[in-house]
């Protein structure tokens, strides 16, 4: 009887211990990432120039844009930018997109839908492609409204749901005109940001209610403060085991690529001529191969892959398997001939090139505009 008094305190005491240690890491933790980004330069003076912004508008973009800005569970995307309309350069909601420069009161609207590139990563709300485009528009007198519904690691599949569901919502009308700007983020079939963990809260409500815990647990688990600090630390020291679906063997699934870029253009359209909509599936410029590119890696945080070789054969192939598909325009073109730089990191395009953007989309859909 007493060992197994001893073994209950000893449990409750280990219990205990551990719930302490947890709560310490998670307060202190905080404390030094906010002590931490006060004096924080996420940004080389190469891309502040190419930002147009002091160093202290830049940390704050980067706060909104990383840190501050999360991420929600939403109906059948899986996930969907969650901020609020109060911050000073990136603001976003779920039902109103992006915020953009556009003109107000409008009978018809242009809806954009990609991945971060589309949303403007380390970009203000009105450094992006949708607000240029909007301020084309406004510039112009042309009463067209411009919405912003690009979103972090979307891909054609994802924005085709998003598309449908706007139009399922009322959201979208008659004669609107719809931009898919699409290229980088595909890679056929692949799981989502949300995939794998709605994979296993999914097993554990269909469980038995005895059993529940079973599923349960390693949820709870990964969630503790402790084993996310040891994984980080894994993390600094390159411990962890790399991710073999990168982006230098996906092309093993190029037909599966190919195909469902491919089939999804073409469920677009279907629904655009059905319902009398102005559809435009725009193939956008590629980092690394087109516009104007690093010369040297940058300093900081915010990072190029300039001497990455195996990226720019990815993006390549990507681009090559892309370019010919029916339906599509090719809007590579658009960053030729680049006087300044294209980029502000690995991927994400810099005011310049989303302005160049904004201007070659503008001449695309000129025709429905008028």
């Amino acid at each position: 009887m007493k060992k197994i008094q001893t073994f209950i305190n000893l449990f409750f005491i280990t219990s205990l211990l551990i719930i302490l240690l947890n709560f310490i890491i998670g307060w202190v933790w905080e404390i030094r990432t906010k002590i931490k980004f006060k004096n924080f330069e996420p940004y080389d003076d190469v891309v502040l120039d190419a930002l147009n912004l002091n160093k202290d508008d830049a940390l704050t973009l980067y706060l909104e844009t990383f840190i501050e800005r999360k991420f929600d569970y939403e109906q059948f995307t899986e996930h969907a930018e969650v901020n609020d309309y109060n911050n000073k350069f990136v603001n976003v909601t779920p039902n109103l997109g992006r915020k953009t420069i556009s003109p107000k009161n409008c009978k018809k609207t242009i809806f954009f839908y990609g991945g971060s590139t589309t949303f403007g990563y380390n970009v203000t709300d009105n450094q992006t492609i949708p607000s240029y485009l909007g301020k084309i528009l406004v510039d112009n007198k042309v009463g067209i409204c411009v919405k912003n519904f690009g979103r972090g690691s979307y891909f054609s599949t994802q924005e085709t749901i998003l598309f449908q569901k706007h139009i399922l919502n009322d959201i979208i009308k008659k004669n609107d005109i719809v931009i898919f700007l699409d290229g980088i983020n595909e890679n056929g079939n692949r799981n989502s940001r949300n995939t794998g963990f709605l994979f296993q809260v999914n097993k554990a409500i269909n469980q038995k209610y005895w059993d529940m815990y079973k599923y349960t647990f390693p949820i709870f688990f990964e969630s503790l403060a402790i084993n996310q600090f040891v994984k980080r630390v894994q993390k600094k020291l390159n411990l962890q085991k790399k991710n073999t679906l990168d982006q230098g063997n996906i092309f093993k699934l190029k037909n599966e690529l190919k195909n469902v870029y491919e089939k999804n253009v073409s469920i677009r359209n279907g629904i655009c001529k059905k319902i009398v909509l102005n559809c435009f599936n725009l193939l956008q410029p590629f980092a690394t191969l087109h516009g104007k590119y690093f010369e040297k890696p940058s300093k900081g945080a915010v990072q190029n892959r300039v001497l990455n070789i195996e990226q720019k054969k990815s993006f390549l192939e990507k681009y090559d398997l892309l370019k010919n598909i029916s339906g599509i325009i090719d809007i590579s073109n658009s960053l030729d001939n680049s006087k300044q730089l294209s980029y502000v990191d690995g991927v994400h395009y810099s005011p310049y090139a989303n302005k160049k953007i904004a201007d070659k989309i503008y001449n695309i859909i000129l025709n429905k505009i008028n």
